[in-house]
């Protein structure tokens, strides 16, 4: 399992011709933030352009390179759209109990390599706490309800 953000900038080579696609900018999640769906990557030249790698297209995420099957398609939206469907970005959204309480916001997402499955969340409580206490990680989190602003945790019964 790998966070997110220890593959931003990340070389992303197409397998079968072996040239550079771009480097990692970011993960893209599913709309309910459960699932890696594709891989946003910024191309280098003069005009940069973004483009969207499905998750499946993806063949192996090295220790720093990804190694792809497609070179995928330019990027449109924001959040950018996955073969059609909608994505989450939930990286700077506050995460919070189903009790109201403030768990943090959220920094980083570890996620499975081979299936793209969300498995824990990195938080923060601020640079003091952060730097004090460390960042917590919430592990394999229960159900949340995906808002614009905020993540919000449900409890086991739902």
């Amino acid at each position: 399992m790998k966070f997110s953000r220890e593959m931003a900038g990340f070389t992303v080579i197409h397998v079968p011709s072996g040239r550079e696609v771009g480097k990692v900018r970011e993960w893209l999640l599913d709309e309910r933030c459960e699932t890696v769906v594709g891989l946003l990557v910024e191309g280098s030249g003069w005009l940069p352009q973004r483009r969207v790698i499905p998750f499946a297209e993806i063949m192996k995420i090295g220790t720093d390179t990804v190694l792809v099957a497609g070179t995928g398609l330019y990027a449109t939206g924001d959040p950018p759209l996955v073969d059609g469907q909608l994505t989450c970005r939930a990286l700077g959204k506050r995460m919070l109990s189903s009790g109201g309480d403030e768990l943090g916001i959220v920094e980083d997402f570890l996620f499975e390599e081979e299936t793209g499955r969300v498995a824990g969340w990195r938080l923060s409580s601020g640079l003091i706490d952060d730097l004090l206490q460390g960042r917590p990680v919430l592990e394999d989190p229960p159900q949340m309800i995906v808002g614009e602003d905020a993540l919000i945790v449900c409890d086991e019964e739902g």
